[in-house]
């Protein structure tokens, strides 16, 4: 199973005792370093009040984060010390690989972004191939509109290609091939209309890169104060 990575928002439960009394609280961290046996990661704060937790070595924590397949994985441990170097860290014993649970599996997170795409349609009788944007997409599918005089139905099969910016300036590209569930008309005259669409056939590598697209999208958003 899959290790968190350097880096990486984590979410904590702790199940043990706690000296501010947040044992009933969720908290969340960041991943700073990781050897074969302890990850170190950033003083936890509570999400609800925001304030930093205080726990002792050998306080008991469910930890869980999602995947770069987009499945969240979670497991069982505890504190094993505390360290101040650089800044103050926890550390947690890092479970076997095979006493990390994955609880979700394909529940991909659906964000609401503008990305450019290329449409091909693969009906021989209907050869349409244009340019549109996302309404919203995941690493299972997407949304998009276009302009109605694209005759789309439910069950169109079609090929994507996804632009895909990062946050380092460069952009990635992800293709797949696409089955409409839902066309909406427009609601008045001159408007697109809405396509929805599921992944039929994806790369892994491929899906990879949507959803690391769609997480830093998500970072973005709450930077700016627009998700909660």
């Amino acid at each position: 199973m899959m290790l968190p990575r350097v880096g990486q928002t984590i979410r904590l439960h702790f199940t043990g005792s706690s000296e501010e009394e947040t044992e009933l609280d969720a908290f969340k961290s960041r991943v700073t370093d990781l050897t074969e046996e302890v990850a170190s990661i950033e003083l936890p704060t509570s999400e609800n009040t925001g304030r930093t937790g205080v726990f002792r070595p050998g306080t008991s924590c469910l930890v869980w984060y999602v995947g770069e397949d987009g499945s969240r994985y979670e497991f069982h441990t505890s504190i094993v010390g505390r360290e101040s170097a650089h800044i103050p860290v926890l550390l947690l014993q890092l479970p076997n690989k095979e006493e990390i649970v994955r609880t979700q599996r394909r529940n991909y997170l659906r964000i609401e972004t503008t990305l450019d795409i290329a449409v091909k349609h693969q009906d021989p009788m209907r050869r349409y191939h244009f340019l549109a944007r996302t309404i919203d997409i995941s690493g299972g599918g997407l949304s998009f509109s276009c302009d109605e005089s694209y005759r789309l139905r439910e069950k169109d099969l079609l090929q994507v290609w996804i632009s895909l910016p990062s946050r380092t300036g460069q952009v990635q590209h992800a293709f797949a091939e696409l089955e409409v569930v839902r066309q909406k008309a427009p609601e008045e005259k001159g408007l697109h209309q809405w396509i929805s669409g599921k992944f039929t056939n994806i790369s892994e590598q491929d899906r990879v890169k949507v959803v690391r697209a769609c997480y830093e999208r998500q970072l973005e958003l709450r930077k700016k104060g627009v998700e909660d």
